[in-house]
């Protein structure tokens, strides 16, 4: 008996759905990498402060105030010098950092009540 040769299988079409999930991740990689081209190009902003008191306690030492610093800036910020001032007495704090985009709390102690304080952020530096 002669042997047969066998005819070459016909070439399998790539299935639609495989096509398709290779453009999904296609569109998917260009874009993280535009979304980091467009952030490297972008100037940087200087921290952006903004300072409020979110709350007050009364204690045996006086009333302690709880201050909300946020930075809307693109940089962190170190040592941040915070300071309350209600009628003549001044109360400070530092914070270690406040992050870009982020918030820290500081607490500052006064006699009164400090609800009509005014609270700023004096100053701060570069981690």
């Amino acid at each position: 008996m002669p042997a047969r040769k066998k005819s070459p299988a016909p070439a399998a079409a790539r299935p639609m759905l495989q096509w398709l999930m290779a453009a999904v991740g296609a569109v998917v990689t260009l874009t993280a990498v535009g979304v980091v081209v467009w952030e490297a190009l972008q100037p940087p902003s200087p921290p952006a402060f903004s300072a409020r008191i979110v709350a007050v306690q009364s204690t045996a030492a006086g009333h302690v105030a709880t201050i909300r610093v946020r930075n809307d800036g693109d940089d962190t910020a170190a040592a941040v010098d915070i300071e309350g001032v209600l009628g003549d007495q001044t109360a400070t704090a530092t914070l270690d950092y406040v992050p870009a985009h982020g918030h820290a709390r500081a607490y500052l102690r006064f006699d009164g009540d400090p609800r009509t304080a005014t609270v700023a952020v004096k100053g701060w530096s570069a981690p």
